[in-house]
C-alpha cells in the first residue's frame, strides 16, 4: 500500500514513493508533486512547516453573496 503524503508548500496528496522530491528538514522529511514546490521549501522551508497551510482570503467583495431575484421579481 501506498504512503500517502502531503506536500507541504502546495498541499495535494502524493505517494512518498513516486515523489517528485523530498528534503530533509529539522529531524523530519518532506516530500514534493514537483520540483517547483522542493525548490520553494528548500529557499524557506519554515515558511511552510511552521505555518498551517490555509487558503488564501478572498477579497471582501468577492466573499459577499450574490443576490438572487426572487421569481416575482422577474415581472418588474
Amino acid at each position: 500500500m501506498a504512503e500517502m503524503v502531503k506536500d507541504p508548500v502546495c498541499g495535494m496528496e502524493i505517494d512518498a514513493a513516486t515523489a517528485a522530491g523530498s528534503s530533509e528538514y529539522e529531524g523530519a522529511t518532506y516530500y514534493f508533486c514537483a520540483e517547483a514546490c522542493k525548490t520553494a521549501f528548500d529557499a524557506e522551508p519554515s515558511q511552510y512547516v511552521d505555518a498551517p497551510l490555509a487558503p488564501e482570503p478572498m477579497a471582501e467583495a468577492a466573499a459577499a453573496p450574490k443576490a438572487e431575484k426572487r421569481w416575482w421579481e422577474f415581472w418588474k
